[in-house]
């Protein structure tokens, strides 16, 4: 059972229009982060709403989405599909999709204000493989990477540390898992997220590449 916990997939915990007047579902809420799965219809908007901290914002799908605040200012910006960006909490405001496709997109909600860490230079991923560990940004509360594997290629062992991070499958991912002298298995599909707290591990992949949104949560 212990091993579970390395890496946990979760389903969704709330399914439906529920959150926001779009399409959604809470899939992890713990104490650290509350990760959202939110679906854009083409021309859907949300609600007027709030969030009540910073947030990771990582789009499944490439698309347009707008954001248009209570006060009448506008935002509509292109993104691409795999891109992770921060959010500083906001005023009110309504998510609209102006494309004409779906979008799915999903929002790391952070609970704590961050704290700082001590990273190993020997066992941190993006510095000893910065070519499978790209990293995106990184602020106080959060260290945000693309981490991908080749077929049949071995990560080297290392170690996420802090709170614990959330991983978000951008295609299926199929692996075996190294950690603490056990042995698990991976088995994802693209969009699944899961939730692990700090672990030395490796993995190895077991089937085509695979491609990955690391958010480790400080």
């Amino acid at each position: 059972m212990r091993r579970l916990l390395f890496f946990a997939i979760f389903a969704p915990l709330l399914v439906g229009p529920l959150l926001f007047g779009v399409e959604s579902n809470v899939k992890i809420d713990n104490d650290w982060v509350r990760v959202l799965s939110v679906t854009y219809a083409p021309h859907d908007k949300s609600a007027l709403h709030a969030h009540a901290g910073n947030r990771v914002v990582i789009l499944l799908d490439a698309g347009h989405l707008a954001t248009v605040y209570e006060d009448g200012r506008r935002e509509d910006k292109p993104w691409k599909a795999g891109e992770a960006r921060w959010v500083p909490m906001g005023a009110k405001h309504i998510g609209e999709n102006t494309g004409s496709n779906p979008v799915r997109i999903m929002e790391v909600e952070l609970k704590q204000p961050g704290h700082p860490v001590n990273r190993s230079p020997q066992l941190d991923p993006v510095a000893i493989d910065p070519q499978h560990n790209v990293l995106i940004f990184e602020n106080d509360q959060v260290r945000v990477f693309r981490s991908w594997r080749e077929a049949g290629g071995r990560e080297m062992m290392h170690e996420h540390i802090g709170a614990g991070r959330v991983g978000i499958f951008l295609t299926d991912a199929k692996g075996k898992i190294e950690a603490g002298g056990e042995v698990s298995m991976l088995n994802a599909s693209a969009g699944d997220v899961s939730w692990s707290g700090p672990v030395t591990h490796r993995t190895t992949n077991l089937g085509p590449r695979f491609d990955m949104i690391i958010v480790e949560v400080k």
